[in-house]
């Protein structure tokens, strides 16, 4: 449907927004920023580090009005920082060390940005996963963060 095409679209846009955005302001701190569809490519061991993924995580209803006829969509995207350890321990604090100055940015970059035009178009920080770890020595830090579209219901 029309309807499904424009949100797919729409995920497509905000994603590559979020992207250009990252490696405007976080380039000079990472290798890469890769979508989703770059690293699900990749072996894990032939990932460039340190670097940041964007990941369409999914969306969830947001308020609606004047009955359901507009109805706000809220889509959720991971940032996730990846570092790994020359050592291959991600228990050293010197990952936490190397991913702490690029969570940062990539907050700073992305808080209040603007991913598209329209109302709700703005980047905010949510609630995120915990830290997750590889046999092989990757560090994965995540950060999420919504933006709303609203969409107009046709008769």
């Amino acid at each position: 449907t029309a309807a499904s095409r424009s949100a797919a679209q729409s995920i497509s846009a905000i994603e590559s927004a979020i992207v250009a955005r990252l490696q405007d302001k976080c380039g000079d701190l990472v290798d890469r920023v890769y979508t989703a569809a770059e690293v699900a490519q990749l072996e894990e061991q032939l990932q460039l580090t340190p670097s940041i993924t964007v990941l369409y995580n999914g969306y969830r209803p947001a308020t609606d009005i004047a009955g359901g006829v507009i109805q706000g969509v809220i889509f959720s995207f991971l940032v996730v920082v990846a570092v790994k350890n020359a050592a291959g321990s991600h228990r050293s604090a010197g990952v936490r060390g190397d991913a702490s100055s690029i969570v940062d940015a990539a907050i700073e970059a992305l808080v209040n940005f603007r991913a598209y035009d329209g109302a709700g178009s703005i980047l905010r920080l949510a609630d995120a996963p915990g830290a997750s770890f590889s046999d092989i020595g990757f560090a994965y830090y995540p950060l999420q963060f919504d933006i709303t579209r609203t969409y107009r219901g046709k008769p």
